[in-house]
């Protein structure tokens, strides 16, 4: 192997006995900082807001490796549809009354017709 991808068996010897480089220490230790906040933030931070509250609590990490590391171990946020209002029961306009009195039993046809506005 050493042989064809033009290595030195000396070189490959000493890769094998290498502890891990600090580099992947901090990255390890920084991966496991963003799994822990994202889920004690209920997985509702984003990039930037993660990044934020892991540098107030004084973590060294970068924007770009909180990204990467979401992007890398699929962690997504959960996304929630704020509540949006839809009628509104406050104004001066003419309101007409309920003539059928959700009573729907009609006795012959034509007696009483019913449509529906939401759509507006």
């Amino acid at each position: 192997m050493c042989r064809v991808l033009k290595i030195k068996h000396s070189s490959y010897y000493d890769w094998l006995s290498r502890d891990i480089s600090k580099q992947q220490i901090h990255r390890n230790h920084c991966e496991l900082l963003v799994k822990a906040y994202h889920s004690e933030t209920r997985e509702r931070y984003g990039v930037e807001r993660l990044h934020a509250k892991l540098t107030d609590q004084g973590h060294y990490i970068s924007l770009y490796m909180v990204r990467r590391i979401k992007e890398e171990h699929g962690i997504k946020c959960r996304r929630h549809k704020r509540f949006k209002v839809t009628t509104d029961s406050d104004h001066n306009k003419l309101v007409y009354p309920n003539v059928l009195d959700q009573k729907f039993n009609a006795k012959r046809p034509n007696e009483s017709w019913v449509s529906d506005i939401t759509y507006i």
